[in-house]
């Protein structure tokens, strides 16, 4: 079992560390450039790849769907009160609070632990929080509805495109299935790399408000991800994969979506930094909760 966990943590804890100590070093590393190339381009082209290219059972996928669907909507009550019992901004903590890292990190756990199963199932996950990121989370941010940000996601016409192709069972020409499968590839070890440059350049200001928001984010998530996986009799892959899926910490993009619309960043920088280590930290014991 230890073998087990360490197979799967290993890789993202390496790629993490890469991106951190090439940060300190202080080489050079476009951001801004990195994370574009792989949200506009290995994402979608993993999505297209995976979606088409494996037997995916869509039952289960509706159900992990539905269940983080219910998840999501825990975690923005569960916040809420912890945000206003602490007396802090809901339009910086609550999207921050609600969403998670369901691809530098979810990602990659997921198919470190049950392979291209957990992939395919954990792409649902991603997909579905993203959706919510850029829609609620940005609304919050933004203080009023904004979902016109949908269309500019390339993310959205690859599950437009792919989710037909899968569901009846076409599969796309061989050039693209192959163009598509070398570019994806890009994706996780870049968001990976991403996040450990991320991390580097982060600074963190009221760490004790911070620290409170990311231990109850984290342990909501697990209890939540946990208590449906049960309810709805999940069970091996799909249970695994929502359990990560809720438990990741705070998503990266929310501190660009902080600076965008100048909202509190330190304390958006130290919400990722600080539910990112503790995250890291306490890795092996969800890997061990999970397998």
């Amino acid at each position: 079992m230890i073998y087990q966990i360490l197979s799967v943590v290993a890789p993202v804890f390496c790629c993490a560390a890469i991106g951190f100590t090439w940060a300190r070093l202080g080489r050079p590393f476009d951001t801004r450039m990195v994370g574009s190339l792989a949200l506009n381009l290995g994402m979608p082209c993993l999505v297209f790849s995976t979606l088409t290219g494996l037997e995916i059972n869509f039952e289960t996928v509706g159900r992990i769907a539905l269940a983080y669907g219910i998840a999501l909507a825990s975690f923005m009550i569960v916040g809420l009160g912890c945000i206003l019992l602490l007396r802090l901004p809901v339009h910086t903590f609550l999207p921050a609070f609600a969403s998670a890292n369901t691809g530098n990190m979810g990602l990659p756990l997921c198919l470190f632990a049950f392979g291209q199963e957990g992939l395919a199932l954990s792409i649902g996950v991603f997909v579905l929080s993203s959706l919510f990121s850029f829609t609620v989370g940005w609304s919050l941010y933004a203080g009023r509805l904004a979902f016109d940000i949908l269309y500019k996601n390339p993310l959205i016409y690859a599950v437009a495109i792919a989710l037909p192709m899968a569901l009846t069972g076409t599969r796309p020409p061989a050039w693209l299935a192959n163009t598509t499968e070398l570019i994806g590839g890009l994706a996780i070890p870049l968001m990976l790399v991403s996040l450990g440059v991320a991390i580097a350049g982060i600074r963190a200001r009221g760490a004790v408000r911070v620290i409170i928001v990311s231990v109850v984010k984290l342990g909501a998530g697990f209890l939540v991800g946990y208590g449906l996986s049960l309810a709805l009799g999940l069970e091996g892959a799909a249970r695994g994969v929502l359990i990560i899926g809720c438990s990741m910490p705070v998503a990266v993009h929310n501190f660009m979506f902080a600076q965008y619309f100048d909202r509190r960043l330190d304390d958006t920088a130290g919400l990722i930094l600080f539910s990112t280590i503790f995250s890291l930290a306490t890795l092996p014991l969800l890997m061990l909760a999970v397998l």
